[in-house]
C-alpha cells in the first residue's frame, strides 16, 4: 500500500509523464484518472460497451489526450 501511495506522489510532482510509460490505470496522475473514470462511464454506459471494452478504450483514449498536451481536469 505504502508503495502505490509513494507512486501517486512521485507521478504528481512531474509536470509531464512519458506516455510510453502509461500502460495501466494506476499509473496516471489523479486529474487524468479522474477524467479517465469519468470516460470509461460514457463509453459503458452511453457507448453500449461491455465494462471491459469501456475501460480499454477511455485509457487509449486519455493517454491520446496526454500526447497531445491537452490538461486533465
Amino acid at each position: 500500500m505504502i508503495g502505490a501511495l509513494e507512486r501517486l506522489k512521485a507521478l504528481r510532482a512531474v509536470k509531464s509523464l512519458d506516455t510510453a510509460d502509461v500502460t495501466h490505470l494506476t499509473d496516471l496522475p489523479m486529474a487524468w484518472r479522474i477524467d479517465y473514470e469519468e470516460r470509461a462511464a460514457i463509453l459503458e454506459y452511453d457507448g453500449g460497451l461491455t465494462r471491459e471494452q469501456a475501460d480499454r478504450q477511455a485509457l487509449r483514449e486519455i493517454v491520446q489526450r496526454m500526447q497531445d498536451g491537452q490538461v486533465g481536469t
